[in-house]
């Protein structure tokens, strides 16, 4: 069974989603473990404060109140905060424990606020007496902090433990897909290369997503000519022959008005030694997969040959000189990059190439005359090249 391209992408997009889920339940779990230490700590402060309150001397009583309703205000503030609802308390807790030690806390510390205020503002002969009193009201407020400091303590190891079961989830899931996802587009991005370098490893291409396969069905049954008589139809490869490659410039000479006009010649520079070797059907496989090559490279206005003399004609339309020089490079590299199937094994070719300009007032004929002489410098020159010629002089690339 084959892949689909669509249902792996739209697989891995649902798995982002899970992880960008998962990452955004572990960020609100970190930030309620952070409210809930935030309470802790409004805990202690209180603990602190309290301490601070049971030790302060009245011996400048002006000075000493100014400092302990400081202090009983922090306390209130501190008691108040450590009351505030975390943001999972509607999930991780019970409504009713969680206010019944909000009150009990509540209650405990306006107790010892109320003493130290009786306190600071009894009469010396009563003092001993409302000390006493703030005694037992701190007792009492500390039997209350240390419920609560126990039950945020426990609020924060559930949620911690919740935090690492999702962690450990996150982390699977992200090992997991990673692996699994890597392979599938690495299967696609192989069915592409070998898609676009055409078999280079000599085999039969079979393609392990539809689309893939599809294209290259719909590739396999593109012929690289228009033509349908077979006459004009080169009997080795089954392009435009000679002549149906003048007939075909014929019918869209009309339409060539607009770009620029290059023709090339390609040329085997093994040519001999593979005719010698290999029988008139193994050669007409070189052909045709050759005139493959060169086809996925052909646009509407263009057209390509195979010529009596076992040459490859090209008469490609484009804006500039530039861009159909660099097409002509590609084509010679993916030549020269694949591997041709024979019955004494795998071989590899290389091709010459003549690059001209086509003269509009030149014919056919006479300017595939001048690039047959470019491409043979090309190849005299060592061939699996593009050779040009620029102002009368030969220039290669």
């Amino acid at each position: 069974m084959k892949l689909s391209i669509r249902q792996i992408f739209f697989n891995l997009k649902m798995a982002l989603i899970v992880l960008t889920v998962g990452v955004s339940a572990l960020s609100i779990q970190l930030i309620n473990i952070s409210q809930y230490s935030d309470h802790l700590s409004a805990l202690k402060n209180q603990h602190f404060l309290i301490k601070k309150i049971m030790a302060a001397n009245l011996n400048d009583l002006s000075m000493a109140t100014i400092t302990l309703n400081g202090d009983i205000s922090e306390l209130a503030l501190f008691t108040k905060f450590s009351t505030n609802k975390a943001f999972l308390d509607f999930i991780f807790t019970s409504k009713e424990d969680q206010d019944s030690l909000d009150r009990a806390l509540l209650s405990a510390s306006t107790s010892f606020q109320e003493a130290a205020l009786f306190w600071i503002e009894s009469m010396p002969v009563s003092r001993e007496a409302m000390h006493e009193r703030m005694v037992s009201a701190r007792n009492l407020y500390l039997v209350e902090i240390d419920q609560m400091m126990d039950y945020q303590v426990q609020r924060i190891n559930d949620s911690i433990a919740i935090a690492k079961i999702t962690v450990l989830f996150l982390l699977l899931l992200t090992i997991g897909t990673f692996f699994f996802y890597r392979w599938r587009l690495n299967q696609i991005y192989r069915d592409i290369n070998q898609a676009c370098s055409l078999d280079t490893d000599g085999s039969k291409l079979e393609a392990r997503t539809d689309e893939i396969n599809f294209i290259v069905k719909r590739l396999a049954r593109r012929m690289p000519t228009t033509n349908t008589n077979p006459l004009l139809l080169h009997p080795l490869s089954g392009i435009n022959s000679e002549k149906g490659m003048h007939t075909s410039y014929a019918a869209k000479r009309s339409h060539k008005k607009s770009t620029n006009h290059f023709l090339i010649v390609f040329e085997i520079d093994q040519h001999a030694s593979l005719s010698s070797s290999l029988s008139k059907e193994e050669m007409g496989g070189i052909f045709k997969k050759l005139g493959e090559i060169i086809a996925m490279y052909e646009q509407a206005l263009d057209i390509i040959a195979h010529l009596d003399d076992d040459r490859f004609a090209f008469l490609m339309s484009r804006n500039t000189k530039e861009s159909a020089l660099s097409e002509v490079e590609k084509i010679i590299s993916s030549v020269s990059d694949s591997i041709f199937a024979t019955s004494q094994g795998a071989t590899k070719i290389t091709l010459s190439a003549g690059f001209i300009v086509k003269i509009p007032a030149k014919s056919l004929e006479d300017s595939l005359l001048d690039a047959k002489k470019v491409t043979e410098r090309a190849k005299n020159s060592g061939g699996n090249r593009v050779a040009q010629l620029r102002d009368q002089v030969d220039t290669f690339r």
